[in-house]
């Protein structure tokens, strides 16, 4: 019974295994599979290619990826016009085998990557996949390039590097190298560089020591990869030649001074002679420097220990020339002033560092005070006392002589509680900003300055129109409460506080509203202003008119012509009503003062009264003196004349001559004054001379004047005056 039962378990273990592998090998005779898979294949920039993939009993959906991108399901593939799924449907032994493979037209780089054919699972069947294969696109490399000119200058026996250069390859170019036709297997270097666009740039140099038999000889470089069928070729036709060699100079002949003119120059030889020039400054390239000299018109002391340097270059090569400068210039503080706070009977050390070259002498002194108390750029002083507090002054000095010395003033103060030197009242206008001003001398710094209104800490950040300004101080601070678009709530007091370690201060500030003028007052002003300059270019325009026509009546004319004009023009008693004493009345110009000069070029001023006149009106016309003895002048002393031409009142300060001997008084110096007496000895002319450099005539009596009978005795001596003439005859 129980052999029985293992036979029956045997069997029924025997018949699942068949069943099983009957089911396998019945899935496998109808599963899907390829038949052709595609190879690593290599081509040229626009080939076509294809890469094979056959299908048996497919089951799934086929597609090609490219760089793990699915390029599609349909044959067409209609996102890469360049691609398509070519083949037909074959059927062999019942089983039917498909022909999907990628055709690729006009080859670009772009298709170079790694390519799949795959078909995908089904309920039946599981997904299949090719192997992962390459597809490599050559590209040919650019023509070498030997360099933009046909010759290469190499140095007489001097080893030259000769580049070639091919670029754009995939692969990288291959350069070899052949002079007159053999080919150059030593000294010759080459490096390719793969750029991330997978195309390669290959340099090739070739190190030539040249002789005066290698000029005019060819050097040829080639550049072959699978790419190309022949190889890209160029050459150059070899110049042996030798760079320039240089001198260089300045105008200088003494050590170079801060400010000087300086032109540096740069001269030589070359094969070829054509020398191109660049100027350095520390090695950086000098601007617009391309000629064999370089001017630095006002040089500075940064040039000191700088190197200018002249680089000449040719098709050969370059030569630097260059010199390190030695510039002397005047001193000049280093940093800023560093004051000292100190207690008493504390020391204290000032230091002033200066620079120059040559260094620079340092002289301390005291401020007010002559004697120097030292000469070193430290000044230590053991024990502070009261005396030592203020300022000194530290002086630097340079030995080279022509350099301005210079002095800074350092302040040694006394360490103490803060104290507020700001004015108690501040000015604002309602609607502009205000700025409260709260001085302080503090030392040391204040810690703390507070601001307060109605004795409430101001709150900045919620105020909207408060903020405060700090101006460090040497001693102190100001500090700044600014408030913007002032209201009137705003005027009023505040407080200012000030804190340091040593104690503190506090002051009140009143805010006053500062008077504005209104607007129609300003605009009324602005408009006054311009009519008055107006009107004072009209007065100045109607003055200088004036004048020039005063002018023009002084012209010179010859007296017989104007005599015939007369004859024509004028009636017979009008003719004769023109005396000396008119022309002259006509010829005195009333305008006071005004600048003359005599008859030996002394110069002077007329005016119209001298030391003794107590006043004067503005038209001269009448004086008074004082108690020296010559009564009272008025415009009854003058003989009254009106200038019908020019419209203003005249007056002559001729006086008819005598015999009588000239008064003992002259003329003062300066002027052409006239100081009246009533009595005859006593009338006198100032300054010896009158305004048109006659000669000064003698006193005549008043009455000589006024009398209807009187006649002029020179008047048959003179030629008759007119009135429209000018110009004074004195030729007597």
């Amino acid at each position: 019974m129980e052999s029985y039962r293992s036979w029956q378990k045997m069997f029924v273990q025997s018949w699942l295994y068949l069943s099983v592998s009957l089911l396998i090998i019945a899935r496998a005779l109808g599963s899907q599979q390829f038949t052709a898979q595609p190879e690593n294949t290599t081509t040229t920039q626009n080939s076509t290619v294809v890469l094979q993939c056959e299908v048996k009993n497919r089951q799934g959906t086929l597609q090609w990826t490219r760089n793990r991108l699915g390029l599609g399901t349909v044959r067409a593939l209609p996102g890469f016009p360049r691609y398509s799924m070519v083949g037909g449907t074959n059927i062999i032994g019942g089983d039917r085998i498909e022909e999907y493979n990628l055709k690729i037209i006009d080859v670009q780089l772009e298709d170079d990557g790694e390519y799949r054919c795959q078909v995908t699972a089904t309920e039946q069947t599981h997904g299949i996949i090719t192997n992962k294969i390459t597809l490599n696109v050559q590209l040919p490399p650019d023509p070498p390039q030997m360099g933009d000119t046909s010759t290469i200058a190499v140095i007489q026996g001097s080893p030259t590097n000769v580049s070639c250069q091919a670029n754009n390859g995939k692969p990288g170019a291959e350069i070899t190298w052949y002079q007159e036709g053999v080919r150059i297997t030593h000294n010759v270097f080459s490096r390719t560089m793969t750029r991330t666009d997978k195309r390669a740039d290959t340099l090739s140099v070739v190190t030539i020591v040249a002789s005066k038999e290698d000029a005019g000889k060819k050097i040829e470089c080639r550049a072959n990869n699978p790419a190309l069928r022949l190889p890209f070729k160029t050459h150059a036709i070899l110049d042996v030649q030798y760079p320039p060699s240089l001198t260089m100079a300045h105008n200088i002949s003494r050590p170079i001074r801060e400010y000087d003119y300086v032109r540096f120059t740069c001269t030589g030889t070359a094969n070829p002679y054509n020398i191109q020039w660049k100027w350095y400054h520390d090695g950086v390239v000098i601007d617009g420097s391309n000629q064999n000299y370089l001017d630095i018109p006002s040089i500075k002391r940064d040039y000191h220990q700088s190197r200018i340097t002249c680089e000449g270059s040719n098709a050969v090569g370059s030569t630097r020339a260059n010199e390190v400068l030695q510039v002397q210039y005047g001193p000049r503080f280093i940093g800023a002033p560093q004051h000292v706070a100190v207690d008493l009977g504390d020391p204290a050390t000032l230091v002033c560092n200066a620079e120059g070259n040559p260094e620079p002498n340092i002289l301390w002194t005291k401020q007010d005070y002559y004697n120097p108390v030292s000469t070193s750029p430290t000044f230590h002083i053991q024990e502070v006392e009261g005396r030592d507090l203020g300022t000194y002054i530290c002086t630097a000095t340079s030995m080279v002589a022509g350099f301005h010395e210079v002095s800074r003033e350092i302040l040694l103060l006394q360490k103490g509680p803060p104290k507020i030197l700001s004015n108690k009242n501040q000015y604002a206008a309602t609607g502009a900003s205000a700025r409260l001003e709260c001085l302080v001398r503090s030392v040391p710094t204040p810690t703390k300055i507070k601001w307060e209104r109605n004795n409430v800490e101001i709150d900045y950040a919620n105020s909207g129109r408060y903020s405060e300004l700090e101006e460090p101080l040497a001693d102190g601070v100001k500090h700044m409460l600014q408030i913007m678009q002032v209201q009137e709530s705003d005027f009023g007091q505040y407080n200012c506080s000030v804190e340091n370690s040593r104690g503190s201060d506090l002051i009140t500030i009143t805010l006053l509203e500062k008077d504005i003028l209104p607007l129609s007052y300003i605009i009324g002003g602005v408009v006054g202003g311009v009519a008055l300059i107006f009107l004072i270019v009209i007065v100045f325009v109607i003055y200088h008119r004036y004048k020039a026509s005063d002018s023009d009546s002084y012209a010179e004319t010859d007296s017989n012509t104007e005599i015939k004009k007369r004859e024509k023009t004028e009636s017979p008693s009008d003719f004769t009503k023109s005396t000396l004493m008119d022309q002259w009345r006509q010829d005195l110009n009333f305008h006071c003062p005004t600048d003359y000069e005599d008859l030996y070029g002394q110069k002077g001023k007329q005016q119209c009264t001298v030391s003794t006149i107590e006043s004067t009106d503005t038209n001269c016309n009448e004086h008074k003196l004082n108690s020296s003895g010559y009564g009272t002048l008025t415009s009854d002393n003058y003989i009254n004349a009106y200038d019908h031409h020019n419209g203003g009142p005249l007056f002559s300060d001729y006086v008819h001559r005598t015999d009588e001997a000239l008064p003992a008084e002259r003329f003062e110096y300066g002027y052409n004054t006239i100081s009246y007496s009533p009595h005859l000895a006593r009338s006198r002319f100032e300054n010896g001379y009158n305004t048109y450099g006659t000669s000064s005539f003698r006193s005549a009596s008043r009455t000589d004047f006024t009398n209807p009978d009187y006649t002029d005795p020179y008047s048959s001596r003179l030629p008759p005056a007119d009135v429209n003439t000018a110009k004074l005859a004195t030729t007597v």
